[in-house]
């Protein structure tokens, strides 16, 4: 090998590697972050409250619960057969982890507004004398007044009609909730629990999307938000695993079949408690995730007792009003069957995981939220 060529090549070898070590040390830091482990008393926790959290949690139905204060996980607990590296489903924590989310980056890239009326993205609503009337924050509110897929505790596969074909997919869940389920109230007048609204929501959001650089909710997660902040593709799994054409747009569901780890979901929960900056990056303005998670303005649920059900804000749920009195008012939660939730307090630097099976016990006056409230919340507040 000549002189010259030898120097071009060392200086070349040299270059690469400061490159490369630049990449490790600044473009490729946010997603390599990873917690450390810390005692419990050194993030504020009693100890023992804590223990006996988890060893209640443990005797109900809990296959997975982690804890996170300040950075540093005080509690990683997984049952038998489960673990840090293997999913579980999320029911409607999906409905925040990706409608709540996805509508955060259409919000946050100006090609959305939540005041829109979702017929700007739904044409064939034009014209109809209820759906027209729909916003998008009635759709990510549940007050939009479409009909839930959901009749007398029938289980979803035997449900008859539309209601039936929805969780079937049979032809579609979208056209079906576009088409079949009828409106039950005045779109923004009270609040009701509505899974084909929160599929309307993802098809609006979509069709948002048709000039973006990705243009379906998947993959719009998946490079604006998952691997930003370090989840890997086998950490995570939404929709079913399925899309759908309509309408040209490639529809995936936001209101179920979702599969996270526990530290998936905690990462999303850090990135909304970092107000959208990940290891010094802005991936989302903190205007936009302080909007979201601000109480909507939407009619507020029915609150029996037993059962303290918070009030929205866009996709996600907010203890503005301190329905849980124990927890902070800042604290904002996503949440779905079987108690899988994902609470956050900024106040507190503390992120709460949990999967499993039902909390709540209704034949002692506990509803989903109480359940969650009785033996989740208000125990971590007292241990604190």
């Amino acid at each position: 090998m000549s002189s010259s060529l030898y120097k071009f090549t060392k200086g070349l070898f040299f270059t690469l590697s400061a490159l490369a070590c630049l990449c490790t040390t600044e473009s490729c830091r946010a997603a390599q972050f990873e917690w450390q482990r810390a005692s419990a008393e050194s993030q504020g926790f009693k100890a023992g409250k804590l223990d006996d959290l988890r060893k209640s949690l443990a005797a109900k139905n809990t296959k997975a619960l982690l804890i996170i204060r300040n950075d540093r996980i005080v509690c990683e607990w997984y049952a038998a057969g489960h673990g840090p590296d293997k999913k579980h489903y999320t029911a409607s924590l999906a409905k925040a982890l990706v409608g709540g989310m996805s509508l955060l980056i259409a919000l946050n890239d100006g090609v959305i507004t939540a005041d829109d009326s979702a017929f700007k993205y739904v044409p064939q609503w034009k014209g109809h004398p209820s759906k027209s009337r729909i916003t998008i924050r009635h759709l990510a509110t549940h007050s939009s007044g479409i009909e839930d897929a959901e009749q007398d505790d029938i289980p979803h596969m035997k449900l008859p009609g539309w209601k039936g074909g929805f969780w079937r997919k049979d032809p579609d869940p979208f056209t079906l909730s576009r088409d079949k389920a009828p409106i039950v109230f005045t779109p923004g007048a009270k609040y009701a629990y509505s899974n084909p609204g929160m599929a309307m929501l993802s098809y609006a959001v979509t069709a948002s999307l048709r000039n973006a650089k990705h243009t379906d909710v998947r993959n719009l997660l998946r490079e604006r938000i998952m691997r930003p902040i370090g989840a890997k593709g086998s950490e995570w799994s939404i929709g079913y695993g399925k899309t759908y054409d309509v309408d040209g747009l490639k529809l995936v569901p936001n209101w179920g079949g979702g599969s996270y780890t526990a530290r998936a979901v905690a990462r999303v929960g850090r990135l909304m408690l970092k107000k959208g900056n990940w290891q010094g990056k802005q991936l989302i303005e903190q205007r936009w995730v302080e909007r979201v998670l601000q109480y909507a303005g939407t009619p507020l649920p029915d609150r029996p007792p037993g059962n303290p059900q918070p009030g929205c804000g866009l996709g996600w749920y907010t203890n503005f009003d301190a329905v849980w009195p124990k927890v902070p008012r800042d604290a904002f939660a996503g949440a779905g069957a079987g108690n899988q939730v994902l609470l956050v307090v900024p106040s507190l630097d503390l992120i709460v995981v949990r999967n499993g099976g039902n909390l709540y016990d209704l034949s002692k006056g506990e509803g989903f939220w109480g359940g969650m409230e009785k033996h989740l919340f208000d125990p971590m507040m007292d241990a604190l």
